[in-house]
């Protein structure tokens, strides 16, 4: 069963109430929502474990549509999260149940003013035995009937309608989904890193109350649709001629490229990659934990733009050299019939490293950090860049994958001085 608009009848309401009386459950931890000034939605990441749960809280009027989308991110289980929606604070009735449905999804009419939280929680053995989910969950509230049309109320803040946008996120690493329809509901069709650049593929539209886009990223890849207050015009400089010199990329090693990344780090989004001998237009340069990185335009077709690192870089000047301890990236290789591998290393204070793992879906892949002192930290990644896991040293992980690629462990310093650790990886 998929509910899209759920109107209850008295009948059904006191029929759901009866349904969740026998298992009832106390918030663990409440989020408040609050969305945007001028926007009707918003998308929030979060995890959850074992039998614990999350309300998030959402203030609408009777009448309204409260649309709810959640996505499994990552799992070291089977992945079974999924929501409730019912009444702040209390655990019935439940307008909608996730464990009646099948796709994680639903629009329903409220039947109530108030405050209302979509808990979040697992199923079955994820439940049972401690298990971790992440998730993103998409919520909206769309006017009721009765109130002014969305459009006055949204117009001074639509996005105005132009051939490029670039992705603007909170989060420097996060991701912007892309969905097959322009509302929260809509299939999950891929998803598009911080700074991206996509071109209007569809023009906007409004639905649900906010306004959504249909795109496509400048280089190719996934088109659909994604909320539009995730969109911003791009500067003057980002579409007119660059006036930077022309370099050389040089030091790659044989065999390998040099990856072109969505901003100055070895944790940014990959946009693009390079060998030896490209020539690209250099357009500016800064410093990022111990090295120096350069806004580099690719001298192609699609004029495409990201950061390196500058020791790469010929023609450049004096050669900015990488500390062994800075922030960097390295592949995990594994001897000839080997399934596992072992890697020793330092991190200088405030430094981190990323480490890939070449791994297919169906494979068991264990990690772990294994480090004297504290003040480290990792995460996990999938190859689609959502979150698989994160923890400190103490905490290892252990899970079935669900994606081919490179998966990518960042090991970080916060602390104030240098760390030594071994990094432990095992597939099956």
């Amino acid at each position: 069963m998929s509910c899209r608009i759920c109107r209850l009848s008295y009948v059904a309401w006191v029929a759901l109430a009866i349904f969740t009386l026998g298992n009832p459950l106390v918030a663990q931890e409440t989020v408040a929502i609050q969305f945007a000034p001028g926007a009707f939605g918003a998308t929030v990441n979060g995890k959850v474990v074992g039998d614990t749960h999350v309300d998030y809280v959402v203030n609408a009027r009777q009448g309204q549509t409260l649309a709810v989308a959640l996505a499994v991110t990552g799992t070291n289980g089977n992945g079974s999260a999924m929501f409730n929606i019912v009444p702040a604070g209390q655990d019935y009735p439940a307008i909608y149940n996730g464990s009646m449905d099948d796709d994680n999804r639903a629009s329903v009419e409220l039947p109530d003013s108030g405050d209302w939280a979509i808990r979040v929680y697992l199923m079955g053995n994820d439940r049972d035995t401690g298990r971790t989910v992440g998730y993103s969950l998409d919520i909206s509230i769309a006017s009721d009937s009765s109130s002014a049309g969305v459009g006055s109320a949204a117009g001074s803040d639509l996005l105005p309608e132009e051939d490029l946008f670039i992705v603007r996120l909170s989060s420097s690493g996060g991701q912007l989904n892309v969905r097959d329809a322009p509302r929260p509901s809509g299939r999950l069709v891929g998803t598009l890193p911080n700074g991206a650049m996509v071109s209007n593929a569809g023009g906007c539209t409004m639905s649900d109350g906010q306004q959504w886009c249909e795109v496509q990223a400048a280089g190719g890849g996934a088109r659909g649709w994604v909320a539009a207050r995730f969109l911003a015009l791009p500067s003057p400089e980002t579409t007119s001629g660059a006036t930077g010199r022309i370099v050389t990329i040089a030091g790659v090693p044989d065999g390998d490229v040099l990856n072109v990344r969505s901003g100055p780090g070895t944790g940014e989004a990959i946009v693009g990659a390079l060998s030896n001998d490209t020539q690209v237009r250099e357009l500016r340069c800064e410093p990022q934990a111990g090295s120096r990185w350069c806004e580099i335009e690719m001298m192609t077709d699609m004029r495409g733009r990201g950061w390196i690192n500058a020791r790469y870089i010929v023609g450049n000047g004096p050669s900015a050299t990488q500390l062994p301890s800075a922030a960097r990236m390295e592949r995990v290789r594994f001897d000839a019939g080997a399934s596992g591998a072992e890697v020793s290393d330092q991190l200088g204070a405030g430094t981190s490293v990323t480490y890939l793992i070449g791994a297919g879906n169906g494979q068991m892949l264990y990690t772990r950090v294994a480090a004297p002192g504290s003040g480290l930290a990792w995460r996990l990644y999938n190859p689609d860049g959502s979150l698989l896991d994160e923890g400190a040293p103490s905490k290892e992980y252990r899970g079935q994958l669900f994606q081919s690629g490179d998966h990518r462990l960042e090991v970080v310093n916060r602390s104030g001085a240098a760390q030594t650790f071994n990094v432990i990886v095992g597939i099956d």
